[in-house]
């Protein structure tokens, strides 16, 4: 049996630990993009079996944050370079650091799930490698929820129209993060899922209606909407994947 979700309880809390906590980026970026990181919950949260469950945040612990809150998940955030670990844990959440661009496989069959949003694009590796890595760290049976842009999203035509570059340079990381270095389509997300030994379950365009910090683009997702009706200019692909039981 799968967990319920629960709105209002998820607003009030993702208001108090979030919006009114201490995470990476500035503070108007969490109410700006609230309905992303409600939707993203909500599958986590009807996709989890009844808790409390072992889970894996990767990244900086927001949904790491929520499920402790909300499920009495046991919950872990895998970061590099945190600021935020002492935050984290006095919400509950425990903090360690992996880099998964490099060969170390801290965790084996540890998690029932694990939670890798908006972070693979960052990675100069083969993505099906961090995938694996993954895979490793998952129970029997535990199920991955992966998001990240779709490289055929509007803002990228836009940006290719203009000669504006898409990613940041194709390289190891110096001291600090990168910014995009890839991104998917559909396909090429789904053959990296598969390459690595998961078991694809669904992968989904989602649009998820926010206000763009930039004026210019922000008039753009206003004229733009009614091209989010076709899944290929959808701003983000999330996908669920399972490990072999």
């Amino acid at each position: 049996m799968t967990g319920a979700f629960d709105p209002a309880a998820f607003r009030r809390t993702y208001d108090k630990l979030i919006v009114d906590g201490r995470f990476h980026e500035v503070p108007e970026y969490y109410p700006r993009y609230r309905t992303r990181y409600e939707a993203l919950y909500r599958t986590y949260a009807e996709r989890a079996p009844q808790g409390p469950i072992d889970v894996l945040d990767i990244g900086g612990g927001i949904y790491a944050t929520l499920a402790t809150a909300l499920r009495g998940d046991r919950c872990t955030v895998a970061d590099l370079g945190a600021t935020n670990a002492d935050y984290l844990r006095r919400c509950g959440v425990a903090s360690v650091e992996w880099n998964l661009c490099a060969d170390d496989q801290p965790f084996t069959a540890r998690f029932d799930a694990i939670v890798f949003s908006e972070v693979i694009e960052h990675l100069p590796v083969p993505s099906h490698l961090v995938l694996e890595r993954l895979r490793r760290a998952l129970k029997p049976g535990g199920f991955l929820l992966c998001t990240t842009p779709n490289l055929y999203r509007l803002r990228n035509v836009v940006y290719m129209a203009l000669g504006k570059p898409i990613f940041d340079h194709f390289r190891m990381p110096e001291g600090r993060g990168l910014g995009h270095v890839l991104e998917f389509s559909r396909d090429h997300l789904a053959w990296q899922i598969e390459k690595a030994g998961l078991r694809l379950e669904s992968l989904d365009l989602r649009y998820f209606p926010h206000q763009p910090y930039s004026l210019p683009f922000r008039l753009l997702s206003w004229l733009g909407r009614p091209l989010f009706l076709l899944p290929r200019w959808r701003d983000c692909l999330v996908a669920i994947a399972r490990a072999p039981e």
